[in-house]
């Protein structure tokens, strides 16, 4: 074959493709194209808005859109399920055939309509001035179909017989199935059932129990509850009579109303029996309107709770931050001011307030929640309340009568404190656990900085231990590495040892317990006869620091003293760090 030859089968071969591409190719597509199997291809379910079907031996259904809501108009009026008839649109907009009869094929068929079983349900979609009506036939003879016509169509579609389930059977399949909308801006609530029931007022951002009793409500619950009653759906539309026989639904006399006002409405649930074949479902309407509803009676239970439940059970119910006096009445009375950052004793002391202590404290009553005791009290001796053993009282600011609250704590008993909040519930006692209680601060020495020292390894110079009878001393040469003393003797690991003189160089109490020297022995110093003293150089000047160790504390710490403003005060030695001293810095028993 010449290169002539070879040269015009490529040409052809070239106009081949071309062809292929540039014609063939869109012409397929267009005639694909125009043999969509979509039924509604040309439906929007975002513009659609108005629906309507008819159905063999059901009312019909209509359905208007009215901004971008939609609303049941027959056979009631009544609120839609807006995501259930989008999702409706959206399933029709893609319903596709699976066959279909030509208008040629019908040709011969003058009573296909009767055949075919059109006439006695249809399905309607509005988009604005355009309209499309779908007849619904019979099921096919065989392959589970059925039949399908567009009104002004000139062919017969067969699809998935599937089709009916996305109908409605009854225009309570498209009801909103929202029990009641509860607005943001509800700012009352009450509720009666029987002989109880209550009152929350929502007042500064907060909600109050204003009855029986005057209390802050638990924001929490109520919060929890009130969302809950608002996702409350309805399980079944019961009779939408305009008067129905209320006695049969134990509606006559409600067993529980509660009621949620705003400013601009107010709606009032009323509930009444369950169901004889169902208890946990219930009867419920709104006051005044005429539907009845079935809704799970769980949900609603949660309102019938002895109004103590929605009480606040925290020490405070405001933000530690709100703090800025806090007066002290154990011991001594007294009284811290916070400036800035810091706080100080008002009257004069000669130590730093420990920061923490006072943030420790004012978190403790933030999180901590009482049990209550007694609703009235008449003798509050007898809970060691007159006088309290103890008594705080947190104010917003200086030199004011304003108090954010008052308490007070009485008797420690096995297990657990008596408290009395006396600014806001006066006649009543509720309780603590009574662990932390021995840690609540009562004397201003208590608040002073727990920093017992502060220095680093290198400032020491000489260690010396004593322990039941026996010491051991450790020196540091000129070259800066430990050894021991002549005399003394041991296993010394120089990085372990270093270690623990950091530790001890920043040390810090974990409670203050003792400022009287006089009391030492109730501690058991001189039952453990522990004694570590540290020889300080800073410059030219010597210090020797003493710590002693004592007993174990009800907490599992341990007890130690040191030297503050001229006498032995007794502290909680922080536990971890007992087990490095006992390492290093004890003597081994033989």
């Amino acid at each position: 074959m010449n290169s002539k030859t070879t040269w015009i089968f490529v040409a052809i071969a070239g106009l081949v493709f071309a062809f292929i591409i540039w014609v063939e190719h869109p012409a397929r597509e267009k005639f694909n194209a125009s043999r969509s199997t979509k039924i509604f291809s040309g439906m929007d379910p975002k513009t659609a808005d108005h629906l309507e079907i008819r159905g063999a031996g059901h009312r019909e259904i209509h359905a208007q859109r009215s901004n971008d809501s939609w609303v049941l108009t027959s056979p009631l009026t009544y609120p839609a399920a807006n995501a259930r008839i989008q999702n409706f649109l959206q399933d029709l907009a893609e319903l596709e055939w699976q066959a279909n009869i030509t208008a040629e094929e019908l040709s011969d068929q003058p009573k296909a309509q009767d055949e075919f079983g059109f006439g006695a349900a249809s399905l309607t979609v509005r988009q604005g001035a355009k309209e499309m009506k779908l007849l619904i036939g019979t099921n096919t003879p065989v392959g589970g179909q059925i039949y399908l016509k567009i009104v002004g169509g000139t062919g017969i579609y067969l699809v998935d017989s599937g089709f009916l389930k996305f109908l409605p059977q009854s225009a309570d399949d498209w009801r909103d199935p929202t029990l009641l909308r509860i607005p943001e801006s509800v700012n009352l609530i009450k509720t009666r059932f029987g002989n109880s029931g209550f009152t929350l007022s929502h007042t500064n951002q907060s909600w109050r129990m204003t009855a029986p009793q005057q209390a802050h409500a638990d924001e929490s619950k109520v919060a929890e509850l009130l969302k809950k009653t608002a996702a409350l759906s309805v399980t079944r539309f019961e009779t939408d009579l305009a008067s129905p026989d209320l006695e049969t639904f134990g509606l006559q006399t409600p067993e529980m109303e509660i009621s949620f006002t705003s400013p601009t409405n107010v709606l009032v649930l009323q509930v009444g029996r369950s169901p004889t074949n169902d208890p946990t479902q219930v009867f419920v309407r709104l006051q005044n309107k005429s539907p009845i509803f079935r809704v799970a009676r769980e949900a609603l239970d949660s309102w019938r709770s002895s109004p103590t439940n929605f009480v606040d059970r925290h020490l405070i119910h405001f933000p530690p931050a709100n703090v800025e006096q806090i007066e002290v009445r154990g011991a001594k009375p007294f009284v811290l001011q916070r400036h800035g950052n810091s706080w100080q004793m008002s009257n004069t002391s000669n130590f730093v307030v420990d920061v923490e202590i006072v943030r420790d404290i004012l978190n403790f009553f933030s999180r901590t929640e009482v049990q209550l005791e007694k609703d009235v009290v008449t003798d509050f001796a007898s809970y060691g309340l007159a006088p309290a053993a103890i008594s705080y009282t947190l104010r917003p600011a200086a030199l004011t009568n304003a108090i954010l609250a008052q308490i007070e704590f009485g008797t420690n008993q096995t297990g657990k404190v008596f408290v009395r909040r006396r600014d806001e519930y006066p006649d009543t006692v509720n309780s603590i656990q009574g662990e932390i209680f021995p840690r609540l601060p009562r004397a201003p020495w208590q608040f002073r900085d727990r920093r017992i020292w502060n220095f680093v390894p290198d400032e020491v110079h000489q260690v010396t231990i004593r322990e039941k009878g026996r010491e051991r001393k450790m020196i540091r040469n000129p070259h800066g590495d430990w050894a021991f003393a002549p005399g003394s003797q041991g296993i010394l690991n120089p990085l372990s040892f270093d270690e623990t003189l950091v530790r001890l160089g920043a040390l810090k109490a974990v409670f203050w317990v003792s400022p009287d020297e006089k009391n030492l022995d109730l501690f058991g110093f001189k039952t453990a006869d522990h004694r570590i003293s540290l020889e300080i150089k800073r410059g030219q000047k010597t210090e020797m620091l003493t710590l002693d160790f004592g007993d174990l504390t009800e907490f599992g710490t341990r007890y130690a003293s040191v030297p503050l403003d001229g006498a032995r005060t007794v502290f909680e030695f922080p536990w971890p760090q007992f087990f490095e001293v006992q390492d290093n810095l004890g003597i081994p028993q033989k």
